[in-house]
């Protein structure tokens, strides 16, 4: 069975990107001219182009003459246009005659599978341990997942995640509206959140995981059944490491301070069972921990104290998080959503009927990405200073 999906809205966004832009639209569709105006001839885009169809090879066709590359290579660059891709790369010592083990192959796929349903349940809300308690909504998302084809010449297992273009906020931030986060790029940025944090936290430091270093990891992500998976593909003899790397969906602005890529090697075995142990027993948090994008800052000139409202999720809801904060965090603010980073904070969420959620005394309030920042000259996890 053909795939008849319309990339109309793909086609779109890359076009915008690389220049172009769209004239009158006639009956069936528009001409798209580059906007330099440099007498290249314009491109016919119908208001519905199928993939793989004839309309759809005709736009690349085209495409590809004015890029001077092969068609094959712009309707992958449309196809990825909205698609977050996880690659799970098994050693060249273990590909014979570009095959792997069955049973390795088998194995980094079910983890990969492990992984994203873990990360999908936690990108809603951090916990140690889910247990049977996956959120059917996160499940839903996670079901989203496809496994493509891998490239000739190494072993590397692609795991889409199709995303939905971003919506925008009604007010404007750093003189512009904000893109909306769309929830499967959370579940994919959480993954490789939670998994820069297991690296970094917890295995380069090589030592028994410390009460702050759990706490540190289940802010960012990560559950006793990520590491179970982790460990279960970096113990396999037919892969020896966990391998994994992130390629965001260029419709989209990539999330900031996350790893492209995360290897954690077999030896790192005996530290990934002391933190599924620990991440076994340990308590949830008596405050609740609030993530998510920026989406405002409210500041007035010379008040000490300020705002930040975050868009997060909140008992299986959108919600939108305003957190007071001092004019020091307000000033560092404007550069984390400059960046993309998603932040944190912790404390007593104030719910008022008819008012937006408050958090009006965070613990603290910082980006996630500092939870498992490395120090070069102490190789520590980096100061959580922030309020």
């Amino acid at each position: 069975m053909t795939n008849q999906r319309d990339v109309r809205r793909d086609i779109v966004s890359y076009l915008t990107r690389h220049g172009w832009e769209a004239g009158q639209g006639g009956p069936v569709g528009e001409l798209w001219r580059v906007r330099t105006g440099d007498g290249s001839s314009p491109i016919a885009v119908p208001f519905s182009v199928p993939l793989r169809s004839d309309a759809f090879d005709a736009v690349v066709d085209r495409l590809a003459r004015f890029e001077r590359t092969s068609p094959s290579d712009v309707a992958e660059g449309i196809e990825r246009e909205f698609q977050d891709v996880q690659r799970y790369r098994i050693g060249d010592a273990f590909i014979v005659d570009d095959a792997v083990l069955l049973d390795s192959a088998a194995t980094v796929l079910a983890s990969a599978r492990r992984l994203i349903r873990a990360a999908a349940t936690t990108s809603r809300k951090p916990r140690a341990r889910i247990g049977s308690n996956y959120s059917p909504p996160a499940d839903e998302l996670a079901a989203q997942a496809r496994l493509t084809h891998t490239r000739k010449g190494s072993f590397v297992l692609p795991v889409i995640m199709p995303v939905e273009p971003p919506e925008l906020t009604d007010g404007e931030l750093l003189g512009d509206k904000t893109e909306i986060e769309p929830a499967e790029r959370r579940v994919t940025r959480t993954l490789a959140m939670a998994l820069t944090a297991l690296d970094r936290i917890a295995v380069r430091p090589a030592r028994d995981p410390r009460p702050d270093d759990i706490a540190h990891l289940v802010q960012s992500g990560v559950s006793k059944e990520l590491v179970s998976a982790v460990r279960a593909i970096s113990l396999d003899s037919g892969v020896h490491a966990f391998d994994s790397e992130f390629r965001w969906a260029p419709g989209l602005r990539a999330p900031g301070g996350v790893a492209e890529r995360v290897v954690i090697s077999d030896e790192a075995a005996p530290i990934l069972a002391k933190v599924e142990k620990k991440l076994q027993s340990a308590r949830p948090e008596a405050d609740e921990s609030v993530s998510g994008q920026i989406v405002e800052i409210r500041h007035l000139p010379d008040e000490p104290l300020g705002e930040i409202a975050i868009r997060t999720i909140r008992n299986n809801r959108n919600a939108e998080i305003r957190i007071t904060t001092t004019e020091a965090v307000i000033r560092e603010a404007f550069d984390w959503a400059k960046q993309s980073r998603a932040i944190i904070a912790r404390g007593k969420v104030v719910v008022t009927p008819g008012r937006p959620l408050t958090l009006p005394r965070p613990d603290f309030v910082k980006p996630i990405d500092v939870l498992f920042a490395i120090d070069s000259e102490t190789d520590q996890a980096g100061k959580f200073d922030l309020l």
